[in-house]
């Protein structure tokens, strides 16, 4: 199953520029202007900006690519009954973004939020996505219950004797 990866465009673009760059960018370096962000998702030219603040972006991508893959991975867990060659819902793919902004706020959404509530969401719709596929009798991992046999052993130290 081929699920692609959201965009720091689309998140950008759907979560807001200031929303991403607060998340993204790492602690220890200083928050950054959200157009700058938004700049460097886009591939702009970046020659205008401090150094710094660049580097401060291209960190900012790199965690929300991170972020991206995690959700991913997370996503394809629950997909591990499909059938190969069996495409997700399109729910599911409107749903990467919403869990890669839970993956991007981390330990700092609690559980009254509105984030951690979406993502809670989001995996019980998942989790009940697989258990319709297995219950379909999709094998995991594409198992096909085949089974390999062999012939008993025909030599052994007690059959050698004294060779």
């Amino acid at each position: 199953m081929n699920l692609s990866l959201p965009s720091a465009v689309l998140l950008i673009t759907r979560f807001g520029a200031a929303e991403m760059a607060q998340l993204a960018v790492p602690e220890t370096a200083a928050p950054i202007e959200p157009t700058l962000l938004e700049a460097a998702a886009r591939g702009d030219s970046l020659d205008g900006w401090d150094a710094v603040d660049v580097a401060a972006a291209v960190a900012a991508l790199a965690r929300i690519a991170d972020a991206a893959t995690r959700a991913r991975s997370e996503v394809q867990f629950y997909l591990r009954y499909r059938q190969p060659g069996e495409d997700a819902p399109d729910w599911v793919t409107d749903d990467l973004p919403e869990l890669t902004r839970f993956h991007l706020y981390g330990e700092s959404a609690n559980a009254e939020s509105a984030v951690r509530l979406r993502y809670r969401d989001i995996l019980k719709r998942l989790e009940k996505l697989a258990a319709e596929d297995e219950a379909r009798g999709a094998s995991e991992a594409g198992k096909s219950g085949l089974q390999v046999s062999h012939q008993p052993r025909m030599f052994n130290r007690n059959s050698l004797g004294r060779l």
